[in-house]
């Protein structure tokens, strides 16, 4: 009763917090108040319908008050639309065993215990009566078998197509993203504009090249402007650059390609230029489309610098595909990001190619206040006092913000582990842990000051000086 007390006093604080919901939900099962419980997990599934632990927490109470029908019903739902939950099998295997149909509950109490270790319910598996395990050995002489059925030369040419040649030109090489969203794939809606805080011209930017091309052609068809281009975002690490470049995602109705490091990069000589023209290719076929590199310094380091000529090639390659010598780039925006502008090859600035480059700095006021909001709508946090937050937070990035906001649930989670009780996060602990945390974006910075004087008039670098001055004003006063 003192736990479900705690957890109501918590409630009083974020009554919409569902992971305090579901506490709540179990703590009343567990103590046997049902109806409570089916109003909490009703709840749960009100503020988010496809949350699966809501589900499978009214299951148990139907369970418990007699119903297996629905309650399987409900479970099945769940198991329709990831086949993968682990805790879905095991409370179908339970239900199975209400109802007498005890092979069809060792299936999925196995099943369970083969998606997930961890997953256990002694009690369960004590009525089951130590369900048999799947045999390795069983596999070991399946596979030995098979082995003995296959002459040698059916093992040659399963050989031959396991370790087949890569430079073999018979084959016809083919580029496939790893990182693809196409335009009604609805993982890409998870993140949107919405979700990050500030960045307004940024976000105004790309509708430009990409959104509003789409959504008024004829206009920019009568102003002689077509959509695409580059984009070069730069600035400190942590301050929302790869996150929105993942809700640009979210934000465009076209295709999307977010290419990694690991698809670029070959130790085969000539490799790397011919993955990076597959890779634009595969953008030209598939226009209008979002060309993504995040890390882009490591793609295309200034050549000044590099003794490798098989770098300088890449370098070369790249740009190359930015113009568009052979084919057209009408339609694909590119977009890179980097954490050193300092160390990029200075043509990649040449208009035409990245000739939009964009400061992303650690969020101002609006922007943390935007983010605090963001951080502390889903956390108990009592009296949440915004404007003293913004004011303890100049100079924080972003990640800064989400980690400040993590490390104070972190401990008070840690106190109501210990202590048995749930308690809200107090503004004390939160500014506590400010004060012990040093801006990231602070090394950045010196390291800017370190690369400024080569580059005195490059505009990239006014927008930082801009940016300092500003801050070291706003500590002052």
């Amino acid at each position: 009763m003192a736990k479900l007390q705690s957890l109501r006093e918590a409630l009083s604080e974020a009554p919409d917090n569902t992971a305090l919901l579901l506490l709540y939900g179990h703590a009343c099962v567990d103590e046997l108040h049902l109806e409570e419980a089916q109003e909490i997990f009703t709840r749960v599934l009100a503020l988010e319908p496809n949350r699966a632990e809501g589900h499978l927490g009214l299951a148990k109470v139907l369970i418990l008050q007699g119903d297996t029908s629905a309650a399987a019903v409900r479970v099945e739902r769940i198991l329709q639309r990831d086949a993968q939950n682990a805790s879905a099998h095991l409370l179908l295997s339970r239900i199975h065993l209400t109802e007498n149909q005890r092979v069809k509950a060792l299936e999925h109490f196995n099943r369970a215990i083969e998606l997930d270790a961890s997953a256990s319910d002694p009690a369960l598996e004590a009525d089951l009566g130590s369900p048999p395990k799947a045999s390795s050995q069983l596999k070991e002489r399946s596979s030995n078998s098979m082995e003995s059925l296959m002459d040698d030369e059916s093992i040659a040419e399963v050989q031959s197509e396991i370790f087949e040649d890569p430079f073999d030109e018979t084959t016809p090489y083919e580029w496939r993203p790893e990182t693809f969203y196409a335009p009604g794939d609805g993982e890409r809606f998870r993140v949107t504009f919405s979700d990050v805080g500030g960045m307004e011209a940024l976000k105004e930017e790309i509708r430009l090249k990409i959104i509003y091309p789409l959504q008024h052609p004829e206009l920019y068809k009568a102003y002689g402007r077509k959509s695409g281009g580059g984009i070069l975002l730069y600035g400190p690490p942590g301050c929302g650059k790869s996150t929105i470049l993942r809700a640009t995602a979210g934000e465009v109705s076209c295709n999307y390609f977010a290419i990694g490091l690991h698809e670029v990069f070959d130790p085969f000589y000539g490799s790397i230029e011919r993955n990076l023209h597959q890779i634009f290719e595969t953008a030209r076929a598939n226009s209008p489309c979002v060309l993504v590199f995040d890390e882009l310094d490591s793609l295309a380091p200034d050549r000044r610098h590099v003794r490798d000529s098989q770098m300088r090639n890449v370098v070369n390659q790249f740009l190359s595909e930015l113009d568009g010598l052979r084919s057209d780039n009408h339609r694909i925006l590119v977009i890179g990001a980097t954490n050193a502008p300092w160390q990029l090859d200075p043509a990649l600035r040449r208009p035409g190619r990245f000739d939009q480059a964009i400061f992303v700095p650690p969020p101002d006021d609006a922007a943390r206040l935007q983010i605090i909001r963001l951080q502390g709508r889903d956390k108990p946090i009592a009296k949440l006092d915004e404007p003293t937050l913004v004011k303890a937070t100049v100079g924080f990035s972003g990640a800064d913000m989400r980690w400040v906001f993590d490390r104070a649930a972190e401990l008070a989670l840690a106190d109501a582990l210990h202590s048995g009780k749930t308690a809200p996060i107090h503004m004390e602990l939160l500014l506590q842990i400010i004060q012990e945390h040093a801006p990231t974006a602070q090394a950045w910075l010196e390291g800017v000051k370190q690369n400024a004087p080569a580059t005195q008039q490059d505009a990239l670098y006014n927008e930082v000086r801009k940016f300092i001055q500003q801050t070291a004003a706003k500590r002052q006063s």
